[in-house]
């Protein structure tokens, strides 16, 4: 059983050294530098120009009219406020007597 197993041992190991020998007698793969290069300064071009503030860009405009008529119509002090209705409960009615009153009693 043990010569099997060197056997097989002896099989995975030349099977190994094959690949190897594969691998090793590949070209190695030539990196152009250059390219890299010039792609690495096309894209700092384009950052540039996508971080660079644009002059042409309009400026904010300012509120609309219509934005303050309404904030006015909501928010102005010009609107009557009525009488809280705790404030009109405690007022006295019946102790104010009218002038139409009081020239009829004389």
């Amino acid at each position: 059983m043990e010569h099997m197993m060197d056997l097989k041992v002896q099989a995975v190991n030349k099977c190994l050294d094959a690949f190897e020998l594969r691998v090793l007698e590949r070209p190695t793969p030539t990196t152009n530098i250059f390219s890299f290069r010039t792609e690495l300064d096309h894209l700092r071009a384009d950052l540039d120009a996508i971080l660079a503030p644009s002059m042409d860009a309009p400026k904010s405009s300012p509120i609309a009219p219509a934005d303050d008529m309404v904030l006015d119509a909501l928010f102005s002090e010009d609107i009557p406020q009525s009488e809280s209705t705790h404030a009109r409960g405690k007022r006295h009615y019946f102790s104010h007597t009218s002038d139409a009153t009081e020239n009829a009693r004389s």
